[in-house]
């Protein structure tokens, strides 16, 4: 009997395990269908899944529905965004609603790694609205929704939350956020048990980051009234790294569009160690070493309704007293912290905001630093009262906080005062508004193992006034280049309060040194070798915004790229992104180089240049060393020796290394090769060799004059004479990028300098010549050779016909004589012809007059 007993028991087993496998393969395709059903009738946006799972097994006695790789996009204004991304969304559902077929209660809900961006634009309106409008405005009726929330249970795993809303200038990032809920949802009245881990939480307001990759800890019971949609706030605990929060308040929506709060917060324990923690730079370096001692104090409240329109009132007040910072390896401590502060709203409204520090109090080792801080009305006309005295050493800070392979010495000593309003400064009413006071920097140096260049100021003065900061005596040094530079800031405080403003300021600059593959690109240092140092890249200077400098430079020497620079002078404007080159001239290359024009980074990716250049006997030799677009569309210069001057208008993009895009390149000019010598150019050596003369081989060049153009990639050079012991050359045509030419080549030289072959040529030519024309006609001392060339400068064709000079004169006058004997012998015959017709033509109208006169007689006889 027990043996028929266990075998029936094992066989129902059996059947229930084959059920709970079989049962989900029926409804899977029903469930599907119903998701997607309801998805689409119920959101605006695109929603997809790759795959539906069910399984009962492991989620028994619900059935459990997984639905990977789910992704909401939006619509109209945010089809870019995606809304959220999750992995994995398991929805347990209660297996009799499932049998029953007709409405699913979900018991819980859990996501992995879910993706979810929160966007709120200007305007107010949110990426997250995607439930479809009532067409008929009949209210939805939830219960004959296809799924019903009877939540117990959710929890989301991994996952990245960002809130980014512009309506308010808020953002919050969540990183790696995991967090679990539980509770009876389908009560009215329920405690919700929260606890929530955060690795990385970043607040920003009005873009200041308030929390900047903190870590969140919090254990949070709520008591939920869904009825009344009023949610409170027990006992609870958050942690923010090593600070310790707690907040009792409530929270309600009383309506669709306002949230009423109540809160109030405070630090529970008051060290200042854990405040300190707060500050990312103190806590990812040696935290658990800093000794941190004094009373910390934080607390405050919010209080009121949210919407589109208002903010609650708040108060957050922070207090230390006494305290005092020190890391135990090293000697000195920033001692005797005072600070006391408090940020305060009475009714919500932004600009009734106040910030008021009235005063902190610190000391480095034993030098004192005091200040004071108060804003009030920041956004109709913001009022600041602020102050600050103090004489560092900076050399003590490095006997205070960590900073390893890092050299960093010097004196600022500073006394400023600033108070007034903005309106004040719109209007220019600067005796309305108060500021005053100095910084001076002394032997200022700054260097170290993560410091690109080292840093170096002997002196620099700052004197304040509420028209301008005067800069004076500043002599500086960064790295191999030295500054010196006086000037003033004309409108810092409009540009400070005002962020449509440009800072303008105008400033005198000089140099014996400047270094600019230094302080734009990768040190020389780092090039182990003459060659690896040539291939050093170059990055993008990009042009700052909001400023307006008008600065006059002069530099001694200059080093950029491969050019050695001297003598620079000129001004700068730099303005709206982009640098104004007005009258700069330099010695390079063994010449003088001016140029009037621009460089913009507009759009820092495509930065351009647009130049006017005036070059005066510069070496040609060395501008292909060091001209890249030289190399590629003038590659004759590597074969030339001497000097040149020109005229151009150039314009370009620059790539990433600040090299020209060549295929951009637009250039037209006018150049003059003052003297120069060609030897060993490979389209000469082919002239030379095609007509057996190697005095071709070599072409010197004495103030040769010709207009050229570059564009699309090629060189093309207008008509331009050649003369020189008796050889005349005219040369006209094009090359380009790709190293094709195609130059059409006018030679007028004397018969003695051309080999036999060519001379063989001439020969028939000649001979062909008389034979068509009748004539006897010599060879003359000059020939005529029209040459094309084509190919490429490494292997060139080329193409020749030939001419005669004199002989080709005289061949014409024998053809022309010819002609002029048969022409009068012609005209003879004819005109003979014509007197034979002209006085038969006469007599006949003799006769004609002759009869027709003696008949009139006749009739006049017989009248």
């Amino acid at each position: 009997m027990l043996k028929k007993i266990l075998i029936i028991v094992f066989s129902l087993f059996i059947v229930l395990i084959a059920a709970a496998a079989a049962i989900p393969m029926f409804f899977k395709k029903e469930i599907n269908a119903k998701i997607k059903s309801s998805i689409n009738k119920n959101v605006n946006a695109k929603v997809d899944f790759k795959e539906l799972d069910l399984s009962l097994i492991s989620s028994f006695p619900n059935l459990g529905i997984k639905i990977n790789n789910l992704s909401i996009s939006g619509v109209d204004s945010f089809a870019k965004d995606t809304l959220a991304n999750v992995k994995q969304l398991q929805l347990n559902v209660n297996l009799l609603s499932v049998l029953k077929g007709e409405t699913y209660q979900i018991n819980s809900i859990n996501l992995e790694e879910p993706k979810i961006f929160a966007k709120v634009l200007k305007s107010g309106v949110a990426n997250w609205d995607i439930m479809k409008p009532d067409s008929g405005q009949v209210p939805v009726d939830s219960s004959k929704s296809t799924f019903k929330a009877a939540l117990q249970k959710y929890s989301i795993a991994q996952g990245t939350v960002i809130y980014d809303d512009a309506s308010l200038g808020f953002y919050m990032k969540l990183d790696s956020f995991n967090h679990t809920g539980k509770g009876d949802f389908t009560q009215d009245l329920f405690t919700l048990d929260t606890q929530s881990e955060i690795e990385k939480l970043t607040v920003k307001y009005g873009g200041i980051p308030y929390l900047n990759g903190v870590r969140l800890d919090a254990e949070l019971p709520i008591q939920m009234d869904l009825k009344n949609m009023k949610f409170t706030f027990a006992d609870n605990k958050i942690k923010l790294n090593e600070l310790l929060l707690s907040a009792i308040g409530y929270l309600s929506m009383p309506n669709e569009t306002d949230i009423a709060m109540d809160f109030k917060f405070d630090a529970k324990q008051s060290e200042l160690k854990n405040f300190l923690s707060l500050i990312p730079s103190i806590y990812a370096a040696n935290f658990k070493d800093l000794e941190a001692t004094g009373k910390f104090s934080m607390n405050g409240n919010v209080k009121g309704i949210y919407n589109e329109k208002s903010l609650p009132s708040f108060n957050v007040n922070l207090l230390v007293e006494n305290g005092k910072i020190k890391y135990p390896s090293l000697p000195s401590a920033i001692n005797n912290i005072q600070i006391k502060s408090q940020i305060s709203n009475p009714n919500g409204v932004i600009d009734n905001t106040v910030v008021n520090v009235p005063s902190f109090h610190l000391e480095f080792g034993q030098v004192p630093v005091d200040g004071r801080l108060q804003l009030k009305n920041p956004v109709s006309d913001p009022f600041v009262d602020m102050a600050l005295k103090g004489k560092l050493d900076l050399k003590q800070l490095t006997t205070i906080f960590p900073m390893k392979d890092m050299v960093l010495s010097g004196i600022l000593d500073a006394d400023v005062k600033a108070a007034g309003r903005k309106s004040s400064i719109d209007k220019q009413q600067y005796e309305a508004f108060k500021a005053s006071g100095q910084i001076i920097a002394n032997n200022f140096n700054y260097a170290g193992k993560n410091v690109p260049m080292s840093v170096s100021v002997p002196s620099a003065k700052l004197i304040f006034s509420p028209k301008n900061i005067t800069l004076s005596n500043l002599a500086a040094k960064i790295g191999s280049s030295d500054f010196t530079a006086n000037g003033a800031l004309n409108n810092y405080l409009s540009y400070f309060f005002n962020k449509n403003q440009s800072l303008q300021g105008n400033f005198n600059m000089s140099s014996n040194l400047v270094n600019v593959n230094e302080l734009m690109g990768p040190k020389a240092a780092e090039a182990t070798t003459s060659e690896t140092a040539s291939q050093s890249k170059l990055t993008v200077f990009e042009v700052p915004d909001k400023v307006n400098f008008n600065i006059s430079a002069k530099a001694n020497k200059v080093i950029y790229d491969n050019y050695d620079i001297t003598n620079a002078i000129g001004t700068l404007l730099v303005k709206d992104r982009t640098i104004t080159f007005k009258n700069l001239g330099m010695n390079m290359l063994d010449g003088r180089l001016r140029m009037d024009g621009t460089y913009a980074t507009i759009n820092p990716k495509k930065p351009k240049v647009d130049v006017d250049f005036g070059i005066d006997n510069m070496n040609i030799q060395k501008a292909f060393q060091a001209f890249n677009t030289v190399k590629l569309l003038a590659p004759i210069a590597k074969f030339t020796k001497g000097s040149f001057s020109t005229d151009l208008k150039y314009n370009s993009d620059l790539d990433e290394n600040m090299k020209p895009v060549y295929s951009t390149i637009n250039a037209e000019g006018l150049t003059n090769i003052i003297q120069a010598m060609i030897d060993g150019f490979e389209p000469l050596n082919k002239l030379a060799s095609s007509l057996s003369s190697d005095k071709l081989k070599k072409l010197e060049l004495n103030n040769v004059i010709t207009k050229f153009k570059i564009k699309d990639g090629r060189l093309n050079v207008s008509p331009f004479d050649i003369k020189k012991d008796g050889i005349v050359m005219n040369v006209q045509g094009s090359n380009g990028l790709d190293q094709t030419m195609d130059y059409n080549l006018a030679l007028n030289l004397p018969r003695a300098m051309l080999g036999s072959k060519a001379n063989e040529a001439v020969n028939t030519m000649l001979g062909k010549l008389n034979s068509k024309a009748g004539t006897n006609v010599a060879m003359s001392e000059n020939v005529k050779v029209d040459a094309v060339l084509g190919g490429t400068f490494l292997k060139p064709t080329i193409n020749l016909k030939y001419g005669l000079a004199d002989a080709k004169s005289s061949a014409k006058a024998a053809v022309n004589s010819v002609l002029a004997e048969k022409k009068a012998e012609l005209e003879i015959k004819a005109q003979a012809k014509i007197d034979t017709v002209r006085a038969k033509a006469t007599e006949k109208v003799k006769d004609a007059i002759a009869d027709k006169l003696n008949n009139l007689f006749k009739k006049k006889s017989n009248n």
